[in-house]
C-alpha cells in the first residue's frame, strides 16, 4: 500500500497545483475551474459505484458530461459579453461601479476626510467637545 498511497499524494499535489496555477479570478471564470475539478471527481466516483451495470455507468457519465459541458459553455459566453464582471465579483465590481459612476458623476465623490468608526448622521456632536 505505501507505493500507491505515494502516488495518490503526488497526484493530488499536482491536482493542487494546476487549481492554482488555473486562477482565472474571482469572478465567473474562477468559479468554473472548481465546478469542473469536482464534477470530473464526482463523475468518476459515479462510474465507479456503477461499474456493476456499465449501461448506467455510460448514461450517467454522459449526462454529468454534457452538465459540465452546458456549464462551462454558458460560463464562457457570459465572460465573453461580459468580460470585466467574469473577471470581478463581489466588492470588486462594486468598488469598479462606484468609480466609474464617480468619473461621470463628480457630485457623488465626498472630498472631506473620512471619520473612523462612526458615521457623520449617527453622533451630534454639542459645541463643548463632548458627544
Amino acid at each position: 500500500m505505501g507505493w500507491w498511497d505515494e502516488k495518490l499524494q503526488e497526484t493530488f499535489a499536482a491536482v493542487t497545483r494546476g487549481m492554482a496555477a488555473a486562477k482565472l479570478g474571482p469572478g465567473v471564470l474562477g468559479t468554473i475551474v472548481p465546478i469542473n475539478t469536482v464534477g470530473m471527481v464526482a463523475l468518476a466516483a459515479l462510474v465507479y459505484a456503477l461499474s456493476a451495470n456499465p449501461l448506467y455507468a455510460l448514461i450517467g457519465l454522459a449526462l454529468g458530461l454534457a452538465f459540465l459541458a452546458y456549464a462551462n459553455e454558458r460560463a464562457f459566453r457570459y465572460a465573453e459579453k461580459n468580460p470585466v464582471p467574469a473577471l470581478l465579483s463581489g466588492t470588486e465590481l462594486l468598488q469598479l461601479f462606484r468609480e466609474q459612476r464617480g468619473a461621470s458623476d463628480k457630485s457623488i465623490i465626498a472630498e472631506d476626510r473620512p471619520i473612523a468608526g462612526v458615521s457623520a448622521t449617527t453622533i451630534e456632536h454639542r459645541g463643548d467637545g463632548d458627544a
